[in-house]
């Protein structure tokens, strides 16, 4: 059998070094990448994901959307960054356990320098939890054209 070609080892305690990094060396964001993915088989969903050199790509499936923009100002991507650290989004806080019918997960991936994190949540306890319903959120908002 093959791993798919984004399997990557995760490091997340690289990620956290990683971003931290970024506040007084500007150079690795460039690597940076960070997807958003409620995709599910059925119900449709979005992957969104922002790069650190601007570009923006999304997949939706009977989802509403925004056109995204030409490129993500590095403003919008350093207030990324910062959510993602004020939020520890390296960090899995959501236990294991068997999902119940219908029940899907939310993934949040983070790519920086050669490390790379993933990290998930149950749709439905997005709004409760309040990690990576905010990162989707602040991604829409600096991806999509208002």
């Amino acid at each position: 059998m093959h791993e798919p070609a984004m399997a990557q080892k995760l490091d997340p305690a690289g990620v956290k070094t990683a971003l931290s990094t970024l506040a007084s060396d500007n150079r690795a964001l460039k690597t940076l990448t960070v997807t958003y993915d409620d995709m599910h088989g059925l119900h449709g969903g979005l992957t969104l994901t922002i790069h650190g050199d601007g570009r923006v790509e999304q997949q939706a499936v009977r989802e509403k959307v925004g056109q995204t923009k030409a490129a993500v100002e590095s403003a919008d991507l350093h207030r990324l960054v910062a959510l993602l650290q004020e939020l520890a989004a390296w960090e899995q806080r959501v236990p294991e356990r068997r999902p119940v019918p219908d029940e899907s997960r939310t993934q949040l991936r983070i790519t920086l320098d050669g490390h790379s994190s993933a990290i998930w949540e149950w749709y439905n306890d997005m709004q409760k939890n309040q990690r990576i319903i905010r990162v989707r959120e602040l991604m829409k908002q600096i991806a999509w054209r208002h």
